[in-house]
């Protein structure tokens, strides 16, 4: 991991000039990659924009030329598919960050407390349960592993709500629509009007890595300057902040 007085060294040479940096970043990551983009723009002068959805939507998009410069996933699996496409600079696709998965009420809802995951079934009636859509969505895939983990997917499937990112989960859990959701633990840290059921056991999902890559051919001085800030020991205490476990920890 590069000290980030090693990173502002490199700065010299880039002329005001240079195109923006553009990110594209899972919906999950808006908050620390705004927070990262700004500190960048205050310490270097140079503008990043980022770009939010889905993982597998940013993805398809980077796949079918979209200009991205950075992408940034929930998974490890999307930037994997764009490697293998050969869409992604080389050597450039690294992990971040880890996450874990929460099951998520409105606020004021009664929880049972300890939780029991075999119970939410009957906990949940005929209600709804709202998770990322597992087709392009990160955390949808990690809820629906934990589902199947836990036997509820078979009993749940009719009941779900499938919504394209988790920021649309956590709106929808937020405005009292459905009675339980599935999110990232550091979503708990933006809502509102939410509490927490439980976190889902470690072992019930596949690890949730969050990872990075330049666009192959879109690596340039710049760009190779916040991917450096991102995954250095200043950029990872961004991510301490915002609640995700930093690469390191």
């Amino acid at each position: 991991m590069l000290p980030i007085a090693s990173i502002m060294l490199l700065i010299g040479p880039v002329s005001a000039s240079e195109d923006d940096v553009v990110v594209f970043a899972a919906a999950s990551t808006t908050n620390v990659v705004s927070a990262l983009a700004k500190e960048f723009e205050k310490r270097t002068g140079f503008t990043v924009i980022p770009s939010f959805a889905g993982s597998g939507t940013l993805a398809r998009q980077i796949s079918e030329g979209a200009p991205a410069d950075i992408m940034i996933s929930a998974n490890m699996e999307w930037l994997n598919y764009l490697d293998q496409a050969g869409f992604l600079g080389p050597e450039s696709l690294m992990k971040i960050a880890s996450n874990n998965l929460a099951l998520v009420v409105p606020e004021g809802t009664p929880i049972p407390d300890p939780f029991e995951f075999e119970k939410l079934p009957s906990i949940l009636g005929q209600g709804r349960l709202a998770i990322g859509n597992p087709a392009h969505v990160p955390a949808g895939n990690y809820a629906k592993a934990a589902l199947q983990s836990l036997n509820l997917w078979d009993q749940l499937e009719s009941q779900l709500v499938l919504l394209p990112n988790v920021r649309a989960v956590l709106a929808l859990v937020e405005r009292g629509e459905v009675p339980f959701a599935i999110i990232y633990e550091t979503d708990m840290r933006l809502a509102r009007n939410i509490s927490l059921a439980s976190i889902f056991p470690a072992d019930s999902h596949p690890p949730i890595f969050y990872g990075m890559a330049k666009i192959k051919d879109n690596d340039g001085h710049l760009t190779s300057l916040f991917y450096d800030f991102v995954r250095s020991q200043d950029g990872q205490e961004i991510f301490r902040q915002f609640g995700f476990i930093a690469e390191g920890s």
